[in-house]
């Protein structure tokens, strides 16, 4: 398969990038939500530890939403 080609639809591609973005917000506000309710501080480490990678996969995915729009947008 060509770099070019894609065997999925425009349509298909942005719509699993923003499920998959609609996921990660999800991940992070129940991180959010977990930290307001948790004494332990190992756990609550671990927890922001995570909260973090999920702020970090909501902006890497928003950024390819905006690349995957900017290539259909020149082809």
């Amino acid at each position: 398969m060509n770099f070019n080609q894609c065997s999925m639809s425009q349509e298909g591609i942005l719509l699993n990038l923003e499920k998959g973005l609609d996921s990660e917000i999800r991940a992070r506000d129940l991180c959010r939500d977990l930290l307001e309710v948790l004494d332990d501080e190992k756990d609550k480490k671990i927890v922001e530890k995570i909260l973090k990678d999920e702020e970090r996969h909501i902006k890497i995915t928003e950024e390819l939403i905006s690349i995957a729009k900017a290539f259909y947008i020149n082809q």
